[in-house]
C-alpha cells in the first residue's frame, strides 16, 4: 500500500495539472484563432523585363469607365492599378449577388514586362494549361484598340481545357504594350461566366484611356 507521503505528492501533482489545463487550453485556442482562413485574393506576379527589372510605376496614367454591373473591389492588390468584380450581366440592377462573379485586374508595368510570350505562358499556368498552347493562343488572339489609340491583343483560353481536366477557371485578357510600358486587363473566373462577360470586357478595353506622361 502506498505511503501517505507518496499519496500527498500524487495529489499535489494532480492539483497542479488541473490548474494548468485551462491555461494550456486557452493558449491552444488563441493560437488556432490566428490560423483562420483569410479571404482569397488573386495577385499578378511581376517578372523581370529583358531591359531590366519590372517597375510598377509605368510612365502612364490610366482612367476607365466600368461596364454596367461591375463593382470596384474593396481592397486592391498592391501590384494592381485596380480590381473589379464582373457579375453575370443578367443580374445587373437586380440586387442579387453573383457567387461566380469574375475577378478583373488592371495592371500597369514598366517596360515589356517580360515579353508577350512569357506573359501568355504565365497566364496559361495560372489555369493549369500547358505552356505549349501559347503559340496557338497568340495566333488566335483578336486585336483591341483602347480609347486613346494604343493597340494590343485579347487572348481567350475558354476553349482550352486544363492539362488535368480539373480546372474550371479560365482567363480572357488584354495585353497592350506601348513605348516603355505594358498594360494588362485580365479577367479570371468560371469558364461559362467568362463567356458571358467577355463583351463587357471588350467594352471596358475600348473605353480605357492610357495617357502617356510627358517628361
Amino acid at each position: 500500500m502506498p505511503s501517505p507521503r507518496f499519496l500527498s505528492k500524487t495529489r499535489a501533482a494532480l492539483l497542479i495539472g488541473a490548474a494548468a489545463c485551462p491555461l494550456l487550453l486557452a493558449l491552444l485556442l488563441s493560437g488556432c484563432q490566428g490560423d483562420e482562413p483569410q479571404p482569397r485574393r488573386y495577385r499578378e506576379i511581376a517578372l523581370k523585363s529583358k531591359n531590366g527589372p519590372v517597375q510598377a510605376d509605368a510612365p502612364i496614367r490610366l482612367s476607365w469607365t466600368l461596364p454596367d454591373g461591375w463593382v470596384d473591389q474593396p481592397e486592391g492588390d498592391p501590384l494592381r492599378q485596380a480590381g473589379f468584380w464582373a457579375p453575370d450581366p443578367s443580374l445587373a440592377h437586380t440586387g442579387e449577388r453573383d457567387p461566380l462573379a469574375v475577378d478583373v485586374s488592371l495592371v500597369q508595368l514598366a517596360g515589356d514586362a517580360g515579353g508577350l510570350d512569357a506573359n501568355v505562358v504565365r497566364w496559361l499556368g495560372q489555369v493549369k494549361i500547358p505552356a505549349s498552347y501559347a503559340e496557338q493562343v497568340i495566333a488566335a488572339a483578336s486585336p483591341v484598340r483602347v480609347a486613346t489609340g494604343q493597340r494590343g491583343i485579347v487572348v481567350d483560353f475558354t476553349d482550352i481545357l486544363s492539362g488535368d481536366l480539373t480546372e474550371s477557371k479560365s482567363i480572357v485578357g488584354a495585353i497592350i504594350q506601348g513605348e516603355g510600358y505594358t498594360v494588362f486587363v485580365k479577367a479570371m473566373g468560371d469558364r461559362e461566366r467568362l463567356v458571358k462577360i467577355k463583351p463587357q470586357l471588350l467594352e471596358f478595353c475600348a473605353k480605357l484611356n492610357i495617357a502617356e506622361k510627358t517628361p
